[in-house]
Parts: C-alpha cells; sequence; structure tokens
C-alpha cells in the first residue's frame, strides 16, 4: 500500500502539469510558444507513461508525439516566415538597399515579399496599406523614403539589434508605425 502511494504522489505533479500545458498550448498564438507547450506535454505524457510501467508507449509518445511532430512544425514554422515590406509601386528600391534588408531579415530567417502600392503624398493614409493588406498573417513594414516603419514592435527591435551589432552602415532608418491620429 504504502508503494502504491508513494508511486501515486510521484506522478501526481506530472499529471497537474497536463491539462494546464494543454490549455496555454490552445490558447497560445504564437506558433513557436505552441511548439514548446506541444513538446512539454509530450515529454511529460511519455514521463507518466514510463512511471506507470508502459515504457514502449513511452517511446512511441518521445519518438513520434515529441520529436517528430516538433521537426515537422518547426520545418513548416520555418518556411511560413515572411516579412511583408509595402512599397511605392512608381518609386524604385536600390540594389543596395535590397541587399541591405535581405542581409537583416536573412539573419532573422525571414524571407521578403515586396509589396507594390501607389503611395499618396498624405503619409498618414499609406500607413492604412499595413491595416488592409492582402497578405495577412506575416509581419508588415513600410518603407517610405530612406525610413522603413515596422508593425510588430518585437521584430522593429530584432531589426535594430541586428544593425546595431552588426554596425550595419546604411541611410535605412528603422521604426514603428506612429499611432493614428
Amino acid at each position: 500500500m504504502s508503494e502504491s502511494f508513494t508511486s501515486t504522489a510521484l506522478i501526481f505533479p506530472f499529471e497537474l502539469l497536463l491539462p494546464v500545458l494543454g490549455i496555454l498550448l490552445i490558447r497560445s498564438s504564437s506558433p513557436i510558444n505552441s511548439l514548446i507547450y506541444r513538446s512539454f506535454l509530450g515529454s511529460i505524457a511519455a514521463l507518466i507513461f514510463a512511471l506507470v510501467g508502459a515504457p514502449d508507449v513511452a517511446l512511441t509518445e518521445v519518438m513520434v508525439g515529441t520529436l517528430l511532430s516538433s521537426l515537422l512544425y518547426i520545418v513548416t514554422i520555418r518556411s511560413c516566415y515572411s516579412v511583408i515590406v509595402v512599397i511605392d509601386k512608381n518609386v524604385s528600391i536600390s540594389s543596395g538597399n535590397k541587399d541591405y534588408l535581405k542581409s537583416i531579415f536573412g539573419e532573422l530567417h525571414l524571407n521578403i515579399i515586396y509589396q507594390d502600392e501607389e503611395f499618396s503624398t498624405d503619409g498618414e493614409e499609406n500607413f492604412k496599406f499595413l491595416s488592409s493588406s492582402k497578405s495577412s498573417g506575416s509581419p508588415h513594414a513600410l518603407l517610405m523614403d530612406q525610413t522603413m516603419y515596422i508593425e510588430a514592435e518585437s521584430l522593429l527591435f530584432d531589426v535594430q539589434e541586428i544593425v546595431d551589432i552588426n554596425l550595419m552602415p546604411n541611410d535605412l532608418t528603422f521604426t514603428k508605425i506612429p499611432a493614428a491620429s
């Protein structure tokens, strides 16, 4: 009786983690966080299977449920990562600026997709392209004159960090999209 109680007491904290991780997984909006939660969920389930005497099920869960599904998620997430850069179709971007942007976003493992739009003389009007973009889901940026306005604050932080660390000289500046007035 004492041994049964001890093994149940060892498993109980892990059993409590399963629903918590399941809820975090379902509610997560970040694919990377979802991947992490799914990996932990599979690992803890495998640990529970091993503790209750089902090593074959535990091994299957580790190999298929955790490793294989995580690998597939990583490949899928990485292949879908791109940044949409809205540009004025009447203004050409220099090859130097294109190479510069490619090197910055390349370090973040992001592909650049240029979206040509007809810009107006009113700067605020141009920012509407970002909210009504045809390519929803990817982070967006707007390249106007020599300034790139980046929609996602986390992406802006990462870009500025790369520029600062690598001391990449260029006339382009990166900033957050101004709040609508």
